[in-house]
């Protein structure tokens, strides 16, 4: 895909070790109007189920993007969440069976210089300057890692009230977007030092490979964005990954649903334990 040159992109997810399906998902576009970059990365993680929840994400991702990328060069942040949200809504209504979907949202828009930042759930977003992680978010929540949300998008909610921001960008400057999935289960301490590794691509793995190797509770999701040029520059044809997790699976658990079952392997065991006992008892064995 097309990233401009002035920034460095690593993204990683996985579905965890307990869930059945992976609701998180994530948007990356790149959009050049009249000569300027723009560039869009977000992430939400939807809610209602397996199904209802991977609708709810990618569902506000598209319409996001539409408005950022391809909408009225004057629509903003907000005027995306807006329309984020009466899809979501509409989709809902649609199926009786995703009426309850719905996700949280967390985006941030560079242009040249700067960069906007919308906001709404659990997701987070950090930026880490001079050795110094900030997280830049506020989450949603009654409580912090329970997943009661206060404000989201969809599940019943008609309102849509995001936390907008304008950030300032400098060289060197890295942007962290990742899912309750990873923030909640990884450490702080460790958060902070896979976030430092050099390269945003291994950064992105090894904050997801983190949450897994903790038990995987939850879907986990990583972005990172390394600022090498503010100005943002033309935009570059680059690679990154396409799978859900990197190729080399022998380096991931295996999620529970993935494992297979063990009783068919003790069933097995139990009825060879009997055939030995019946027929040591026709030689003539005494069997205790």
């Amino acid at each position: 895909m097309k990233v401009p040159e002035g920034l460095r992109v690593g993204t990683c997810s996985h579905t965890g070790l307990v869930r059945g399906a992976n609701e998180d998902d994530y948007l990356l576009a790149t959009s050049i109007r009249a000569g300027a970059v723009s560039f869009v990365a977000a992430i939400a993680d939807g809610m209602g189920g397996a199904a209802g929840g991977a609708e709810a994400s990618r569902t506000a991702l598209r319409a996001l993007g539409a408005t950022l990328i391809d909408g009225d060069p004057r629509a903003g942040m907000s005027a995306g969440f807006a329309r984020a949200s009466v899809n979501v809504l509409q989709s809902a209504a649609a199926v009786p069976a995703l009426r309850d979907m719905g996700t949280t949202l967390t985006a941030l828009w560079f242009r040249e210089g700067h960069a906007v930042v919308g906001h709404i759930g659990d997701t987070r977003l950090y930026r880490r300057r001079r050795d110094r992680l900030e997280v830049m978010t506020k989450d949603h929540s009654l409580e912090e890692g329970q997943n009661l949300l206060t404000r989201c998008i969809g599940a019943g909610q008609s309102d849509c009230d995001p936390d907008c921001a304008t950030l300032d960008l400098a060289s060197g400057d890295r942007f962290l977007l990742c899912s309750d999935g990873v923030w909640n289960v990884v450490e702080e301490r460790a958060l902070e030092a896979l976030a430092a590794l050099r390269d945003p691509q291994r950064a992105a793995d090894r904050l997801v490979r983190a949450a897994v190797n903790r038990g995987g509770p939850d879907n986990a999701t990583a972005l990172v964005i390394d600022v090498l040029d503010p100005a943002l520059g033309e935009s570059v044809e680059v690679e990154l990954p396409r799978q859900e997790r990197p190729s080399a699976r022998t380096l991931w658990p295996v999620a529970r649903s993935l494992r297979r079952p063990l009783w068919p392997f003790a069933l097995l065991l139990v009825a060879a334990g009997l055939l030995l006992w019946s027929a040591l008892r026709l030689a003539g064995f005494t069997v205790f």
